[in-house]
């Protein structure tokens, strides 16, 4: 058969300011053993003194890619290959390594010895009646219901403090610690020592998978040699322990840990449906469409049937009304087309496919939108705790918005333009913005002709109840029912710019009148956050959310021709508010801000 023969892969993983080279990864083997592939994987290459500000996410993905490319195909050659593994890179990176590499392939770990500067896979203790054991692991017996944080130390080299990561991870629902009796910088001096810190973490990732599978996510700190995390690393199943969270340390920073590399199953951020849930998005499918025909298109024919100057004059219901409101637009937006330009008066709803990546898609040759399952299910799910809103709303909202998008006389994204439009964070945000003021304006003359309920107690209301519909479907792409590790820079800046007109708009007297409203929509926000880590993903550029750099955050607005910077004391509630998907304690902060402004 083929691949008989045993075959040896030495691996040599580093990013730490130093390669590792060949010859000595060949010296350190035992006498007699013969390597037949040599993988130079070189992981970045990193200061010891620079770790903390590392951009992990930007090497874990460039490291999955040349994976991919030049280790994955030797082992899949190789399926019986034994992995000699020489590491020398920051621990997360190692442990990442490890996950990629999974549990399919034996392995030898040799490691760096601090004191003889030499690798080794076996040597003697670190000292003289040194005695390597592990410390007993206080396991839950009983099953454990409910969602929250699971905290892992393991501490070979040095114990991990509890104090320090209880900084991060607030009240976790367990903890384990796996440490030693005797932690020393070299007592991983055998493979039998390693095995046994593996076999420890394997034993609570069983008991975590059996006793504690509601919990959401595992927070993994790790203080030992480089070998040992690329060990650990094998044993995670993504479709088992589908969120670890690896950390950085670095005793002179505050926080002294600080977030590393996340182990996802990207697939698990898809939600799984009941049968229940699907029969329920397929009948919003069906309300949706029979909205879109009997509804929608008789609309978009009454206000676009005469002749006009502007768009503005079809969301105005009086020529008086026309005439105070468009006072207030600037020469940009009298150019945008009115919704009888769009192709929406021709478009109808696939009601056979189901299951969309990204939520829905528009096709362009057949006028037709699909709409996933997931995002109809759980768009329903958001707006069912908010009594102010409007599932139907929210579909009319999201299609005046995306048509006015993929129209070719309007933003003209389309399939060829929108692809990798992300990379210009600053040019989809205006035209998102001018999208979602032309669909509120544009649901403002649908309320006035079909529901006029909804305009009874006031123009601010129906403006903010109508602006909390369209913020929560934009949550709605993003809820997975996990809390939000970051965020892409460009979707905060957008639910910071509308919350913050939300507040605007609620602070408008009672009596307040469409020219009042349009005032603040006419003028986007100009806002921003700013303190929170950066990390670049591909060409998208994402905020990390922890609620730990609250001495770093910072809100700045340019207010009537002023600029002001500060960082209110609800700070937090504005992180908070985003990693919890709760838009009320974005606007609290918010709010604190503009009553300074």
């Amino acid at each position: 058969m083929k691949n008989e023969k045993k075959v040896m892969v030495i691996i040599a993983h580093y990013g730490l300011d130093r390669k590792i080279t060949k010859e000595e990864c060949e010296a350190a083997l035992e006498p007699g053993d013969t390597y037949n592939i040599f993988i130079d994987f070189e992981a970045g290459n990193a200061k010891l003194g620079e770790l903390y500000d590392l951009p992990f996410e930007n090497l874990a993905l460039a490291q999955q890619r040349k994976f991919l490319e030049i280790v994955k195909p030797v082992l899949d050659e190789n399926p019986s290959a034994h992995i000699a593994y020489f590491g020398f890179t920051p621990i997360s990176i190692a442990f990442h390594f490890g996950y990629l590499i999974g549990n399919t392939h034996p392995y030898t770990i040799y490691q760096w010895h601090h004191k003889k500067s030499t690798w080794f896979y076996e040597t003697e203790a670190p000292y003289d009646g040194y005695e390597f054991m592990i410390k007993p692991i206080a396991l839950p017996q009983e099953m454990q219901r409910g969602k929250g944080n699971v905290v892992i130390r393991i501490g070979t080299s040095f114990s991990v403090d509890r104090q320090s990561t209880n900084e991060i991870i607030d009240n976790p629902e367990n903890e384990f610690d796996i440490e030693l009796f005797k932690p020393d910088i070299d007592s991983l001096y055998s493979q039998k020592n390693i095995g046994a810190v593996v076999d420890a973490f394997q034993e609570v990732l069983n008991t975590y998978s059996n006793k504690l599978s509601g919990r959401e996510q595992i927070h993994l700190f790790i203080s030992s040699s480089v070998g040992l995390p690329f060990a650990l690393g094998t044993r995670v199943n993504t479709n088992i322990y589908p969120f670890i969270q690896t950390y950085q340390y670095d005793r002179r920073q505050a926080p002294k840990h600080i977030e590393a590399i996340l182990i996802s199953k990207e697939e698990d951020l898809k939600i799984r449906l009941t049968e229940d849930e699907k029969n329920e998005a397929d009948k919003i499918r069906k309300e949706l469409d029979e909205q879109l025909q009997n509804r929608l298109k008789p609309f978009i024919k009454a206000i676009t049937g005469n002749k006009s100057d502007n768009w503005l004059q079809t969301v105005c219901g009086t020529s008086e009304e026309y005439q105070r409101v468009n006072k207030l637009a600037s020469a940009s937006w009298s150019k945008v087309i009115d919704i009888g330009a769009t192709s929406l008066k021709d478009d109808s709803i696939d009601l056979n496919v189901k299951n969309i990546d990204g939520g829905f898609e528009y096709i362009e040759k057949t006028n037709t939108w699909s709409l996933d399952d997931g995002f109809l299910a759980g768009l329903q799910k958001r707006l069912a705790k908010n009594k102010d809103t409007d599932l139907m709303q929210a579909g009319r909202l999201f299609f005046f918005h995306e048509s006015l998008h993929y129209s070719k006389d309007g933003h003209r994204l389309t399939s060829e333009i929108a692809n990798g439009i992300g990379q210009f964070p600053k040019v989809i945000e205006e035209a998102d913005y001018q999208a979602d003021v032309w669909a509120l304006l544009t649901e403002y003359r649908y309320g006035c002709m079909y529901q006029p309920e909804k305009l009874k107690k006031g123009m601010k209301e129906f403006f903010c109840n109508a602006i909390d519909t369209a913020v929560e479907t934009m949550w709605s792409f993003m809820d997975t029912g996990r809390e939000l590790n970051s965020i892409q820079i460009r979707s905060m800046n957008r639910f910071i710019n509308w919350y913050w007109q939300w507040v605007l708009i609620e602070d408008l007297p009672a009596a307040a009148k469409l020219e009042d409203v349009a005032s603040i929509l006419f003028n986007k926000p100009a806002i921003e956050f700013a303190g929170a880590t950066m990390e670049l993903r591909g060409h998208k550029t994402f905020y990390k959310l922890s609620i730990r750099q609250k001495g770093n955050l910072q809100l700045a607005a340019f207010v009537n021709n002023r600029v002001h910077r500060f960082a209110p004391a609800t700070i937090d509630d504005i992180v908070s508010g985003f990693r919890s998907l709760k838009g009320e304690k974005i606007k609290s902060g918010l709010k604190s801000f503009q009553v300074s402004v």
